[in-house]
């Protein structure tokens, strides 16, 4: 997308005019008449909106990296090639059209690849000294094949979110101050009816995978189509002049577009120009090849013509090799950015997996697809695709973790299931417990009637001392189950969930969690809500529920689809996040006014830590299409949202967060948080990972996302939940990484090309008043997304760089591929070192035992571990003690002594919850110094024994050994 004149008449004759620098002409400014100042100043106007209206997931110091960094090559290449000055107004509009049309995911490094290829490409790929392909369309192309979508297409959402009011603005400022002075109209005009046919035509095809309105309006509506109409095949140095030119090249750019979407390609438009422009290079130069060994051009005109060529041919040579010297370079330093991170070192253990056999286990598919509403049958999949969830805790008192299950698309006596531990000897086996109320969610009737359960919580919500579960409810009210048993007693449980307040609310959630956020010895609950718990436009508001949406009340009516989200970088449609505080057992819930708790966000994700160390709990809540929130607890009076000034920024992210788990994984003192994410083409995102350290503002630390330089990107995946925490016991917590989204395991039709990106793209380049109702979609059945992807076991590098990782999964044996959701680490069988648990979406959970040590590698045999278990005793201290700071004092290098954090808490990520004070020693000898800053009580410190559990009882405060506010940061040493 650049105009790019020919230098020689625009630039040469001015350049003589001015005094000499150097020895060369002086570069003049083009004159005000050139064309290419109006299609600057719009792609500039182009990039301020972007920055300043409509969420532009890039930063302006990206589109000024971009720019300066290809306006210095196009000057640098200039003085070398053809030694001349050169006004870089072209390297500015190439620049400026690479920076709005691509994505990259946080590193600004990564621009400087399609402004290499850009810009490069006016001097590697010429004929008779002028360049033939558009630069910033083969700028574009070439990274999307090379960069292994760590680089791919800005999505067109994020235009104005499909609004046509944006498309219409670039077509008006396309008509106005740039299309009538390029002499183009033949090929605009031949192209626009070329491809609304050939669009007609593919919506007819598709018609019954997708709605025709969907696929012909998200193409030829969208702002990325007519700027590639008006402005990137327009350039007049690389388009034909004649209008028969014209419009056979408008022709032939249509059919070969046709021709990829045989492919299920989404990048058609610039493989198509990609395509064409490298045929017109290779033809120009064999024919010119053609004519001289034929000898066509003797004589005297033969000759002139074979001096000018040979003029070009001396000063183009240069060009070339410039350019394949800077690729070499580029090259060199792109190899470990574009390749998945492996380590180079033993990780000094691996895992077992346990079959479903020796582990009890145990789950079968069911049918609930096709038990949702008819109207959603075509999308089910998708509004399905998220439930999986695994919680450990001990729930019978017998000291060993049991694990709770939810299994959405299970069989339903499989869709939600309590396993008590009952292993022997170190072998991990499980005996199915009965639950009370769960039964009712396995009977169409009882999904009409009380939807899904998503998510569970194992948490003793009274404080007497024993284990709960709390049940999220999906489309349907939650369920609360008091633990009754008595020891030597069999487990029972007791559906408190009317008695506790909370038998009238319908949620609309996976993720759930206690805290005690007032600080008043009782654990309050937080609920995030996905989508919006009532439908729009009904009095009273009608409860969401895909199983039994409302019937229409009039022909066209379509108020009960109309719940999907209205963005896809900003959706503010979703669920309200609700808080519940807990007055003597029973849960009131807190307006959102008070709480400040109002965003609307699809919340999926949620982690509570104390991150600025004042003693209360915050939030960080993880939201699919859309910004994430880090809420601040002011002292129990409400909760503070933190949004930074600009995109980078926590709080201003435009990405999928699906994940979010807490740990220190630098070694600073303060927990880091990690936000899975999708990596895919379309959504070159990727996951951030919050680096937290202090500011000069006590009350807001910094948050610094590091992911990609860290090695936690999770590239080229499609990321759900995560579990952060020490495997091989060397001090520093590692990530295990859960991957894959849907495939048509439950629901085959038999495709040869399955992919529902290609079906659904174009949904995603239509405004909100389309995509927001669910029969605008296209049909998932049979279809895939992104399925089976391996997963990732991200090992902290430690002491040589800490916070850095490297991906040791094949060698773990984790990388299983599945559609995998919540992942805990645990210590099932009380050995020491964290086992995984990882649930999946159409499959039965896996299980791997952690412990098969390699003798004498680093961090595993011989490291030592601690476990705690934390008991509150003051009034103002929740028995559980959710939300207290634990600081452990160990020498896990043999050396100084280093302080290792973690806080007790209940979710350690997407649906999920492991074991948070686990802590690796290392080499640590002797015992260990702890310190415990008691929520709501004061800070206290024991002595006890490595390589054990233990569980720490809080002290009455005459007892207290340290001063509240002690930190414990590594400078206290």
């Amino acid at each position: 997308m650049t105009i790019q004149l020919n230098t020689q008449l625009t630039e040469r004759a001015p350049l003589g005019q001015g005094r000499a620098l150097l020895g060369l002409p002086r570069a003049v400014i083009p004159p005000l008449r050139d064309p290419r100042w109006p299609f600057a100043a719009i792609l500039t106007l182009y990039g301020v909106l972007g920055f300043t209206v409509f969420g532009f997931n890039r930063t302006p110091l990206q589109m000024i990296l971009t720019v300066g960094s290809g306006a210095l090559l196009e000057v640098l290449l200039s003085l070398a090639v053809h030694r001349r000055w050169v006004f870089p107004l072209s390297a500015y509009i190439s620049c400026c059209s690479l920076a709005l049309l691509l994505n990259y995911s946080h590193q600004n490094w990564l621009l400087f690849l399609p402004v290499y290829l850009a810009v490069g490409s006016k001097y590697a790929l010429t004929f008779e000294g002028r360049h033939v392909l558009n630069p910033s369309m083969f700028g574009v192309s070439v990274s999307l094949l090379l960069a292994q979508d760590l680089i791919t297409t800005a999505p067109a959402y994020q235009w104005a979110g499909g609004d046509v009011t944006f498309t219409a603005f670039v077509l008006m400022a396309a008509l106005t101050l740039f299309f009538f002075r390029i002499q183009r109209a033949w090929l605009v005009g031949s192209f626009l009816v070329f491809y609304a046919l050939q669009t007609l035509l593919r919506a007819w095809i598709m018609r019954h995978h997708l709605p025709m309105e969907t696929l012909f309006w998200g193409t030829v509506t969208s702002p990325p189509f007519f700027i590639f109409t008006f402005y990137m095949i327009t350039d007049p140095a690389t388009s034909p002049k004649t209008p028969r030119g014209q419009v056979l090249f408008a022709l032939l750019l249509t059919l070969v577009d046709l021709w990829l979407h045989m492919f299920h390609s989404v990048f058609t438009f610039f493989y198509s120009a990609l395509i064409l422009g490298s045929g017109k290079l290779l033809w120009l130069h064999a024919r010119r090849l053609y004519l001289r060994l034929r000898g066509a051009a003797g004589g005297a005109a033969g000759g002139a013509a074979g001096g000018a060529a040979g003029g070009a041919r001396g000063r183009g040579l240069l060009g070339p090799a410039l350019v394949a010297g800077l690729g070499a370079l580029m090259l060199g330093a792109y190899t470990r950015l574009i390749q998945p991170t492996l380590s180079a070192a033993d990780p000094g253990f691996v895992t077992a997996r346990i079959s479903e056999a020796e582990s009890g286990l145990a789950s079968a598919p069911g049918r609930v697809l096709e038990q949702v509403d008819p109207r959603l049958a075509h999308v089910a999949k998708w509004v399905l695709s998220v439930g999986g969830a695994v919680a450990t805790g001990d729930m019978d008192g017998d000291g060993r973790l049991d694990i709770a299950l939810t299994q959405p698309l299970a069989a339903p006596e499989h869709r939600v299931a309590l396993y008590l531990n009952r292993g022997e000897g170190g072998a991990l086996r499980f005996v199915r417990q009965p639950l009370p109320t769960v039964d009712r969610h396995g009977t169409p009737e009882g999904l009409r009637a009380h939807g899904l359960v998503g998510g569970v919580a194992v948490v003793d919500y009274d404080g007497d001392g024993d284990q709960d579960l709390f049940l999220d409810g999906t489309f349907g009210a939650p369920a609360l189950l008091r633990n009754d048993g008595a020891p030597g007693a069999p487990l029972s449980f007791t559906d408190v969930t009317a008695a506790a307040g909370l038998g009238g609310e319908h949620h609309v959630s996976i993720a759930s969690t206690f805290l005690d956020y007032d600080r008043d010895g009782d654990l309050d609950l937080f609920v995030a809500n996905a989508l919006r718990t009532h439908l729009e436009g009904y009095e009273p508001p009608a409860p969401l529920n895909v199983f039994a949406l409302p019937a229409p009340a009039h022909e066209g009516d379509r108020r009960a689809l109309r719940f999907m989200h209205n963005g896809w970088h900003d959706a503010d449609n979703g669920g309200l996040d609700l808080l519940y505080r807990n007055d003597g057992g029973r849960f009131t819930r807190v307006p959102a006014e008070e709480s400040g708790l109002t965003e609307t966000r699809w919340s999926l994700a949620v982690c509570t830590l104390d991150v600025n160390h004042d003693g209360w709990t915050d939030l960080y809540v993880a939201s699919d299409f859309g910004p994430d929130r880090l809420y601040l607890n002011d002292r129990g009076a409400r909760f503070e949202s933190v949004r930074g000034e600009g995109f980078g920024d926590v709080g201003r992210d435009t990405y999928k967060g699906m994940n979010c788990s807490a740990g220190d994984v630098d070694g600073n003192g303060y927990e880091d948080i990690y936000v899975s994410n999708v990596h895919q083409p379309l959504q070159a995102e990727g996951s951030l990972l919050w680096m937290v350290r202090p500011s000069a503002d006590p009350r807001r630390p910094a948050l610094l996302d590091e992911a990609t330089q860290r090695g936690a990107l999770n590239e080229r995946r499609f990321a759900w939940g995560a579990a952060i925490g020490d495997l091989n016991n060397d001090s520093w917590p590692d990530v295990v990484q859960a991957n894959g989204m849907v495939g048509d395991d439950l629901d085959p039709m038999g495709y040869a090309k399955k992919d529902y990106w290609y079906v659904n793209h174009k949904l995603m380049q239509s405004g909100p008043d389309v995509h927001t109702y669910a029969d605008m979609w296209g049909d998932i059945r049979g279809r895939t997304i992104f399925p089976n992807e391996p997963r990732r076991a991200l090992l902290n590098l430690g002491r040589g760089a800490p916070g850095y990782f490297a991906d040791v999964a094949a060698r773990l044996g984790l990388d299983d591929p599945s559609n995998s959701r919540g992942v805990a680490l645990a210590d099932l069988d009380g050995d020491g070192d964290l086992d995984v648990v990882v649930a999946n979406q159409h499959r039965g959970p896996d299980l791997y035992r952690s412990g098969l040590r390699a003798a004498g590698a680093a961090g595993a045999a011989g490291a030592g571990w601690l476990s705690l278990t934390l008991v509150g005793t003051q009034p103002r201290t929740h028995r559980s003690a959710l939300g207290s700071r634990v600081v452990v004092w160990a020498r896990p290098d043999g050396g100084e002594p280093r302080a290792l954090v973690s806080e007790a808490r209940l979710l350690t990520g997407l649906s999920s919850q492991g074991q948070p004070l686990h802590f690796g020693l290392g080499a640590h000898e002797g015992p260990v110094e702890v310190e415990v800053h008691w929520l709501g009580g004061e800070a206290q410190r024991y002595s006890v024994s490595p390589n054990a559990r233990h569980e720490l009882r809080q002290r009455p405060p005459a007892q207290t050994l340290l001063a509240p506010t002690a930190p414990a940061a590594p400078a206290a040493l």
